[in-house]
């Protein structure tokens, strides 16, 4: 078996039928297994997903451990030889598995593959993929030039640039990610001290580190309408949460402590700030940020995420 499609719930009752469908039509095309795996959700998500799917193994967990947890229950149950996690809310295109398979194949050092992520009404999202944080990336959040100059290269660095084709990127999106199964057990798989928020930039720094180099490519086409509703404290919380844990993980050592600084920082500004005028970037190019007022919560709770999950699972 080439393919293990592994697809974590948590209250999805609302779309995981959608998602499946899409699913079903894509595995078609490649020798897979379809794994479901639900965090304990309060309602009828389990429910609902083996009648839309009987031919998939659905995995009822009775906890909730968060979503890299969940990913990796389902990984150790899975047999193909590449695994590629799906979110619930995404619906991939029929040949979505075939075009990650194939791109994998013809650039076995990459080891993650991701796809091109588009809106419901067809046209590119950014979310395919997310530049590697740096000591400048938060210097210019810090200050200011990532939200002044949204999306420009050298002010934005983090944000992904407009692309076709294939290309090496730093950062995939847990959204749609194929990883060879043997790159996930040589780097350890998704981190289960990381809730939700920053495994998948956490996977693929790993990887990065290892001598892999993931990739993208636009022929693995999937929809995700899904998002953080801007206006949930807990969500941006879980968001800086995971933003600290890689800094603090990946920064180089003498850096670590500077760079959540700065990213306490430019909370800090946007907080000042947004008590006179709202921020431009309220939901700059599909990436989750905070509404005039959320940044302000956002700082007042600054000792829930500063530490990253490290210091929460701690």
């Amino acid at each position: 078996m080439n393919l293990s499609v592994i697809i974590v719930t948590y209250r999805s009752a609302g779309y995981i039928a959608r998602c499946l469908a899409a699913v079903e039509r894509a595995v078609k095309a490649v020798d897979a297994e379809v794994i479901v795996v639900d965090n304990n959700s309060p309602d009828d998500t389990v429910e609902v997903a083996r009648a839309a799917a009987p031919w998939a193994t659905v995995v009822d967990r009775k906890v909730n451990g968060g979503f890299a947890e969940g990913c990796v229950a389902g990984a150790e149950v899975a047999r193909g030889g590449h695994v590629v996690f799906v979110n619930p809310d995404a619906e991939v295109q029929p040949d979505a598995f075939a075009a990650l398979l194939d791109c994998a194949a013809r650039n076995p050092k990459a080891g993650i593959v991701g796809g091109r992520c588009i809106t419901e009404t067809g046209e590119n999202d950014p979310r395919s993929w997310w530049g590697r944080p740096t000591p400048w990336s938060m210097l210019c959040f810090a200050t200011g030039l990532s939200t002044v100059f949204p999306g420009r290269a050298l002010f934005d660095p983090e944000s992904p640039s407009v692309w076709t084709g294939e290309r090496r990127v730093p950062i995939v999106t847990g959204a749609l990610m194929l990883v060879d199964r043997r790159v996930w057990d040589e780097v350890g798989g998704f981190d289960t001290r990381i809730f939700m928020y920053g495994e998948d930039a956490d996977l693929c720094l790993r990887a990065g580190a290892a001598g892999y180099r993931p990739m993208v490519t636009d022929r693995a086409v999937f929809v995700h309408p899904g998002g953080m509703s801007s206006s949930s404290l807990s969500k941006l919380v879980l968001l800086f949460t995971g933003k600290a844990t890689v800094v603090r993980r990946h920064f180089p050592r003498g850096l670590r402590g500077a760079g959540v600084s700065l990213l306490l920082f430019g909370v800090w500004l946007r907080a000042a700030l947004s008590r006179r005028v709202a921020p431009p970037d309220t939901r700059r190019q599909g990436r989750p940020t905070a509404e005039r007022g959320d940044w302000a919560e956002l700082w007042a709770v600054r000792d829930r995420w500063r530490g990253g999950w490290d210091a929460v699972k701690s």
